[in-house]
């Protein structure tokens, strides 16, 4: 028996609402006018999907758009629908979906076919062909522009299907839906009548496409087989729908531009005149920079949920099909080294703002004929740490009107105090996740350790100059890569961090060894100057608190004890400064090799990106 696993949208304000235009009556009798194939979810709980993949086979017919590969895959839109669905529990265990988060999937990464994605599991086989890659196939049925429905509005529902000619809906599935399909519940038009039923509270939701509509109800398009209803097609009631809807939206296909067409035909970046080109539009952008970003969630497991796949076969391809892609493009012979960077971005940072460094870094790097791998570790935990420390503080009394340095003084530090404990808690599984990424078996980071063993292009190490390039907690995760990969033989080029939250003592013992032996050839430093690092407004939305984030790091978050931290100037010249250390350079911003004044604004400076690129070329800034 099919499973009922469609799951309520939850309220979202930023829903666009449908408004009917009022140029034409409906028509009082509203036949199916496309011949959609009655498909069969079977025992899966992917009804939301097969259901979207009927909308989205009826548009593409009404539009003329038809391929030869027409249908596309449910599976697909079902598995991505739950990246985006934000339910409480493991995303791991599956539970169905909502309308909204199928409709968020289609918007964000488009629509495969079925020939590509035949099952519940992602396809698992790279492919070199990208007319055979279902994340560069999707590109080519975009989702153009979507409303939701009242529920309560069966006129809105009339219109809006007078227009389209297909809703994507939902609703509680009573046992009517099983057992009520009798030829006898056969209507005037023909078509069998769900019959109406109290709907228990055992009863779960299903998704179905409505199809049109006749005196008594709308007629329904299910995904249950052709044995269901009229050849899988059924009329429920007004009555019904009212008592039992969920939701319902409407959508139009999506023009497929150039641009489209052009990503769906590139096996990796896009270049031209030597130069990479990049999508404007995000979703696109996200879709041509992806097969670079190995996109971790906690402790660095790959993640399956977001805008970013990451499987083990795609991290193969990345070291393999794209390293060798980009070695022709830029005319590297058999014997030429290769440059590659890896690139960790701070442990704060949510997807989106992830994504949007990557976006910069990889084309940018590219183009220097650095190979780029942007590790992304989506915690998020800075919107954590800014609530718990808000909830901490709410009791607290706040200063008023404005601030001499002795009264901020006095605030900074009984701030650091009150946010010792949920702070120092949050702080350290940042530090695990990072410590992680490259100490677990399954983390991504020691599955591209693995994948590069099995590389040819790794197999003579003298032929790979390696690159770390770590902004705050980033440098944390590097500390860790330095230890480990040094240990296994590996050999850096240069490693460079931007205002690194990594303790002195844990670069002493991981990097600063390698720095002596060797391992690392070079170390380069960006941080700001200390006067502007107790000007920094990073963390001022957590009342009031006016130091930088290193500040609070080092005076708060490390167990409520001062601790050296290696972006501050002052611990860096105290504590490392003092080494001589071969090869080891540092630059305080904001000045002419770094622009930055703010500890967030690193990797988002053009400048400083120029520097280190240029250092990781040879050149002095």
């Amino acid at each position: 028996m099919p499973k009922r696993s469609a799951v309520p949208d939850r309220l979202d304000l930023r829903d666009r609402l449908y408004h009917p235009p009022v140029s034409a009556a409906p028509n009082l009798v509203l036949e199916p006018n496309t011949d959609i194939p009655v498909l069969n979810q079977e025992d899966t709980n992917a009804c939301t999907g097969f259901a979207l993949a009927s909308v989205i086979y009826h548009l593409q017919h009404r539009a003329k758009r038809k391929q030869a590969d027409c249908c596309v895959s449910p599976f697909m839109l079902y598995s991505m629908a739950r990246r985006y669905d934000e339910f409480p529990g493991s995303p791991n265990v599956d539970t169905g979906s909502s309308l909204r988060g199928a409709m968020k999937a289609w918007y964000k990464h488009g629509a495969c076919s079925d020939r590509l994605w035949t099952s519940e599991q992602m396809p698992t086989d790279h492919t070199a062909n990208s007319s055979d890659d279902w994340w560069l196939d999707a590109v080519r049925r975009p989702l153009g522009a979507y409303y939701r429905i009242d529920t309560r509005s069966i006129t809105d529902m009339h219109i809006a299907l007078n227009e389209v000619g297909i809703l994507y809906a939902s609703a509680i599935c009573h046992s009517g839906w099983d057992d009520g399909l009798s030829r006898s519940s056969q209507s005037k038009s023909g078509y069998r009548v769900i019959p109406p039923r109290k709907a228990s509270l055992s009863d779960g939701g299903h998704a179905f496409a409505i199809v049109g509509y006749n005196q008594e109800g709308f007629i329904v398009h299910n995904s249950w087989g052709e044995g269901w209803g009229r050849k899988g097609r059924a009329v429920l009631s007004y009555d019904d729908w009212l008592d039992n809807a969920m939701d319902c939206w409407v959508a139009q296909l999506g023009v497929v531009t150039e641009l489209h067409l052009a990503i769906a035909r590139s096996p990796s970046l896009r270049l031209e005149s030597g130069k990479v080109q990049i999508a404007g539009e995000s979703s696109l952008r996200r879709r041509e920079i992806g097969p670079f970003i190995i996109d971790m969630a906690n402790n660095g497991q790959l993640s399956n949920t977001g805008d970013f796949r990451t499987q083990d076969s795609d991290i193969e391809a990345l070291v393999t099909h794209h390293i060798g892609t980009a070695r022709t493009a830029w005319g590297l012979g058999k014997n030429d080294p290769m440059d590659i960077a890896i690139y960790a971005h701070g442990g704060l940072t949510s997807e989106d703002d992830a994504g949007e460094t990557a976006a910069k870094w990889i084309p940018a790097l590219y183009d220097h004929q650095i190979f780029p791998i942007f590790l992304m570790w989506e915690t998020d935990l800075w919107t954590t740490l800014k609530g718990r420390l808000e909830d901490v503080l709410e009791a607290q009394p706040r200063p008023t009107g404005g601030l001499f340095d002795g009264a901020k003084s006095w605030w900074n530090e009984r701030l650091e105090k009150l946010l010792a404990a949920p702070g120092t808690a949050i702080w350290s599984e940042m530090k695990q996740n990072a410590d992680a990424i490259s100490n677990t078996a399954e983390s991504g980071g020691m599955k591209l350790y693995r994948a590069c063993q099995q590389s040819p292009y790794f197999a003579d190490l003298s032929k790979v100059r390696l690159h770390l390039v770590g902004h705050s907690a980033g440098s944390i995760l590097h500390s860790h890569v330095v230890d480990r990969l040094g240990g296994q033989g590996w050999t850096f080029e240069s490693v460079n961090f931007m205002a690194p939250a990594v303790r002195v003592d844990l670069f002493e013992q991981t990097v600063v060894p390698a720095i002596k032996n060797g391992k690392v050839k070079r170390f380069n430093q960006f941080h700001l100057s200390d006067d502007m690092e107790q000007k920094d407004p990073t963390c001022k939305p957590i009342l009031g608190y006016s130091r930088s984030l290193l500040y609070l790091v080092s005076q708060s978050l490390e167990h409520g004890k001062s601790t050296p931290i290696l972006g501050l100037e002052k611990d860096f010249n105290d504590k490392i400064g003092t080494k001589n250390l071969p090869n080891v350079a540092t630059w305080a911003a904001p000045g002419k090799e770094s622009k930055s004044t703010t500890h967030g604004g690193f990797d988002d400076d053009q400048v400083t990106m120029a520097s280190i690129i240029g250092l990781m070329k040879g050149k002095r800034p």
